[in-house]
């Protein structure tokens, strides 16, 4: 679907609703337990608190992980 007649951009709507849990992302990116949790806990990171189960949204994954992160510039990783 275009929003406004400009075709750089498009929104695409799903009706489905998936979220992802610590153990899915340690699974699916192959990184360790430490690593993922660390990344949940990050305040930049779309993540939400369900109980005790960590959760984030799959369109809200694809979102973070398609925007430049990096390391060296953000003091949480440090």
């Amino acid at each position: 679907m275009n929003i406004g007649g400009d075709t750089s951009t498009q929104l695409y709507i799903s009706s489905e609703v998936r979220f992802y849990t610590v153990e899915d992302l340690k699974n699916l990116l192959g990184w360790s337990k430490d690593t993922v949790l660390k990344l949940f806990n990050d305040p930049k990171f779309p993540s939400s608190d369900f109980g005790r189960v960590k959760v984030v949204e799959a369109h809200a994954l694809i979102d973070y992980f398609s925007k430049k992160h990096m390391k060296a510039r953000d003091r949480y990783w440090q």
